[in-house]
């Protein structure tokens, strides 16, 4: 099966999708892409202070080390208070309606001859974040890959350029924001309806001995909770409650564009009664249950690889307390 591809492709199809998925904004999404992948709160402390360095220079270096990262020159604000807004934007694609732009911050202390005594640069800030943070899931990771690097590339350059002119006493306090591909949820499948996909995933649980609850898949839910039963006592009604959740978006035909899947597993649930003829079978859940765990996820692997988003990876099973965990207590209570 085919499935939308390329970066480009990606962020035309976004586009055309907006409208469509608005209804998507859901209230359970608590964080972005961009949030996994850039982390722009202004530190109190610069990235670097520079000396001995004219401030036309100054802000050519910052200029140019952006516009070499894939950014376009808008505007550079003076403010009264000494500090400078360089204002980028990002050139994802002539064709998008939606523009990122970029904000750069520096405090420029200048003596007598305009050179910095010093210059503080500032960590950037993307300026419309809100709106990238409102984007189609597929969208925003495609824009989070290409925008984040370009951000980590024109620092690298900065310093490269003004080796000369930092201040000792601050040296460049920039680490890369960039780690790889983050997911939102969990694996993230692309290419395929929801209701097949939860037949694939119904499929591989009852194959590792889960016996599944059903429940109704209609075609662009924007969540789906699967539930399905471990036997405690494979004699017996009742078992380890463990649920996978589903959370989706769709592109023009349908298709998951993603679709996430996570599990939601209380390792400290009730357990049914034993009874005197199930006692070796509680002795031995433990195992039995870890074991059905991997055999589904491996599965799922097996069945599911070939439609994992672009750039992603199928993820490994997650390390879980054991069965009969003691819960953890509640978080406290912030007191203002």
């Amino acid at each position: 099966m085919t499935f939308i591809s390329g970066i480009r492709k990606a962020l035309l199809g976004g586009c055309f999708l907006l409208a469509g998925l608005a209804a998507f904004a859901q209230p359970w999404l608590s964080e972005s892409v961009l949030d996994l992948s850039y982390k722009g709160k202004t530190p109190a402390f610069p990235v670097a202070a520079y000396r001995n360095i004219s401030v036309t220079e100054f802000r050519s270096m910052v200029s140019k080390a952006f516009q070499k990262s894939d950014f376009s020159f808008v505007a550079v604000d003076e403010q009264k208070n000494r500090s400078t807004v360089f204002e980028f934007k990002f050139n994802a694609d002539p064709k998008m309606r939606f523009v990122p732009r970029v904000l750069v911050s520096a405090d420029e202390l200048l003596d007598g001859k305009r050179k910095c005594n010093p210059c503080f640069l500032r960590l950037a800030e993307i300026k419309n974040a809100k709106e990238v943070k409102a984007l189609p899931w597929m969208v925003q990771y495609d824009l989070s890959a290409r925008i984040v690097p370009a951000i980590d590339n024109a620092y690298a350059a900065i310093e490269s350029a003004g080796r000369e002119y930092v201040d000792p006493a601050f040296l460049f306090n920039y680490k890369r924001q960039w780690e790889g591909e983050k997911t939102l949820f969990g694996n993230a499948f692309v290419g395929l309806s929801l209701p097949s996909l939860k037949e694939k995933i119904v499929r591989a649980y009852r194959s590792a001995g889960f016996l599944s609850v059903e429940s109704e898949a209609p075609p662009r839910a924007s969540e789906l909770t699967l539930t399905f039963s471990f036997p405690v006592d494979p004699a017996k009604e009742g078992g380890v409650i463990y649920k996978v959740k589903i959370y989706s978006q769709y592109d023009e035909d349908g298709r998951c564009y993603p679709c996430e899947v996570v599990e939601h597993y209380d390792s400290s649930q009730k357990l049914p009664p034993a009874g005197l003829s199930g006692v070796l079978s509680r002795a031995t859940l433990e195992p039995r249950f870890a074991a059905a765990l991997s055999a589904a996820y491996e599965s799922m692997r097996t069945d599911l690889e070939r439609y994992l988003r672009p750039r992603s990876v199928f993820l490994e099973q997650p390390k879980r307390p054991p069965l009969g965990s003691t819960p953890l207590p509640p978080p406290p209570i912030a007191v203002t």
